[in-house]
């Protein structure tokens, strides 16, 4: 859910922040995460670097974006195209990196079980449906209304990748529903 977090500002647009200015930058988060740091040291780290590989590692090899910010207003990154295999590839790597991941840590059989506090997976689904729905590709076409899901093999991966995890995070949020089903009953 904190890997979405600075997508954020797909939503700030009418209060003037724009996509890979300000929630895409590492001072800002390190700001926002300062009290968390210190109250909860090595805890807080890792949903910090969840924030932070976000925009470090996505968007930096895709776009670009103000990772300086406020030090600096100018845009770093690798500019891949967004419509490109190499993009896909990558982002069908990264979820299937993050699938290895939940599975072998264990992760996978608490998201599938029916403990209450799974509902809660509803929300990094909902970020990754409106992620989707409000990206931006030429043209201020949205993904998943653009003629260019038809067209183009790249989009069409990345698309069915995000599509995937959605699922899996909507069976855990189903199941945490089961289990409060069970628990009040």
């Amino acid at each position: 859910m904190f890997g979405v977090l600075p997508d954020i500002d797909l939503f700030l647009r009418r209060f003037g922040v724009f996509h890979h200015t300000l929630t895409h930058s590492f001072f800002f988060w390190l700001v926002v995460f300062a009290p968390f740091l210190i109250v909860f040291r090595s805890k807080a780290i890792l949903y910090l670097a969840a924030v932070v590989q976000h925009f470090a590692f996505g968007d930096f090899l895709v776009g670009s974006v103000t990772i300086f910010r406020p030090f600096s207003r100018s845009f770093f990154g690798f500019n891949i195209p967004m419509l490109s295999a190499l993009n896909a590839a990558l982002e069908v790597a990264g979820l299937l990196l993050a699938i290895g991941i939940i599975y072998l840590n264990g992760d996978l059989r608490k998201l599938l079980s029916t403990k209450t506090s799974n509902i809660w997976m509803f929300l990094p689904s909902l970020a990754l449906i409106a992620s989707m729905s409000v990206l931006e590709v030429d043209a201020q076409t949205s993904i998943l209304t653009s003629h260019i899901l038809f067209q183009n093999d790249a989009i069409a991966a990345i698309l069915l990748a995000h599509i995937a995890l959605v699922v899996v995070l909507a069976v855990s949020t189903t199941q945490g529903l089961r289990g409060l089903a069970k628990a009040s009953a």
